[in-house]
């Protein structure tokens, strides 16, 4: 079988009591981890279970707030979390005890998870470009420093607006539909909606990113060859000691395809927006389609599949109202810098992303990270012995989410992949 499923090694694992004035050893006595990553997820978590034959639990004791660190081995290279990149105790559950043995599942959360409770944004935001923001709740409100400064992505808009004590996490998730790529037009021209909106914001194990759709499926030229994007294939054959057996899809099941009703029910393909601006007392009319505004997709089909008939009927109406005056006392005809149909461009790109769903299992890989693009290959199904590729199906993947499982001779990663569009070549 696959050498990276069963090559595992807990180098150290180490649970530290409040103020670090215990430390716990346990790395004999981890049965598996479950750690988790998610591109609509703002912090990442990890699930730990124990079995140790000494007291622990109520010997440090564990009530909450107790730091984790770790280093595992792996055939794809070492996983490790320490330092600032330590996880923290937030919930202990499943415990059992038989007088000889303990067993209980530590429940993690990175720092900034925990300091996301207590922390609030409390001032008004001037008007600047939204990733200085992003940058500036990183630094001061969650204060920490686990990011690049390249995972923050630059918006072409600026915006002002208050923080409304608000939980830091919910203002970053918050400003990402409001976000306009640098990288994109954006605007109006005459009754027309122009270009496109939506960041995601998350946390990968390299730290936190701010970044478009737009860029993530642009990672990678859909038309060409990159040798940065893993390949992964379907394959009933096992080949014994084959390092091939790494890149083999251990099992996958198509989750969504298709949504019709939903697509129209969200105004996916074509929307319209209302927009009164309360200083002039005049009404615009903003009409969006979908199809002339995308040219980042991660399928190579030229054009977008839209069912005859609604590619240019609205099936969602859009109502704003301006903000003009509220923000800037000096100009009282100044808004926050809001794009007039951002909601029209953001809903549009961010329920395409997720028109195909695929759940998939590979050998672990730990240099995997959510937001990250695959290529993953499958057969077409024909009566023949012959088996071909399925030259729809196959392609590249966004990494919408990730679960590393480490567990002795059962090393798997899980994946959920989306696309937005069909075709390999």
């Amino acid at each position: 079988m696959s050498v990276a499923v069963g090559s595992l090694r807990f180098n150290a694992v180490e649970l530290i009591a409040l103020n670090d004035t215990k430390r716990i050893d346990l790395t004999n006595s981890v049965v598996f981890i479950d750690y988790f990553e998610d591109i609509l997820s703002p912090c990442v978590t990890m699930n730990m279970q124990i079995a140790t034959g000494n007291s622990i639990f109520n010997t440090l004791p564990i009530r909450g707030g107790e730091k984790v660190v770790f280093d595992i081995s792996t055939a794809t290279g070492n996983f490790t979390l320490d330092g600032d990149y330590g996880m923290y105790v937030y919930k202990v559950s499943g415990y059992a005890s038989d007088g000889q043995k303990e067993m209980f599942t530590l429940h993690l959360v990175s720092r900034e998870g925990l300091t996301n409770e207590t922390s609030r944004c409390q001032k008004k935001y001037e008007k600047l470009p939204i990733n200085e923001h992003v940058t500036s709740i990183l630094d001061e409100v969650l204060t920490t420093k686990k990011y690049e400064s390249s995972n923050i992505e630059r918006t072409s808009n600026s915006y002002s607006f208050i923080g409304n004590q608000k939980k830091p996490f919910h203002i970053l998730t918050w400003l990402g539909p409001k976000g306009i790529p640098s990288t994109g037009s954006s605007g109006t021209s005459g009754e027309l909606a122009k270009g496109v909106a939506g960041f995601l914001f998350y946390e990968t194990k390299d730290g936190f990113n701010f970044k478009s759709i737009d860029k993530l499926v642009s990672a990678t030229t859909s038309g060409a060859e990159d040798s940065s994007v893993i390949t992964y294939t379907y394959n009933n054959v096992i080949q014994e000691n084959s390092i091939q057996n790494n890149f083999t899809i251990l099992d996958y099941a198509l989750e969504k395809n298709i949504d019709l009703m939903k697509s129209l029910r969200v105004g996916m393909y074509a929307n319209k927006t209302y927009f009164y601006d309360l200083y002039t007392n005049k009404l615009d009319i903003y009409a969006y389609y979908l199809k002339n505004e995308i040219r980042s997709k991660l399928g190579t089909q030229d054009d977008l599949v839209i069912p005859s008939g609604f590619e240019e009927s609205f099936s969602r109406i859009l109502v704003r109202t301006s903000d003009k005056g509220t923000l800037d006392p000096n100009d009282i005809a100044g808004s926050s810098g809001r794009d007039n149909a951002d909601m029209a461009k953001s809903f549009s790109r961010y329920n395409l992303l997720f028109t195909q769903s695929l759940n998939m299992v590979v050998p672990c890989n730990v240099n995997l990270r959510a937001g990250g693009v695959v290529k993953a290959q499958f057969p077409k199904v024909e009566s023949s012995q012959q088996t071909s590729l399925d030259e729809e199906q196959s392609g590249k993947y966004l990494i919408k989410e990730l679960r590393h499982h480490f567990e002795g001779n059962n090393m798997v990663t899980s994946l959920k992949l989306v696309r937005d569009s069909y075709g390999l070549y």
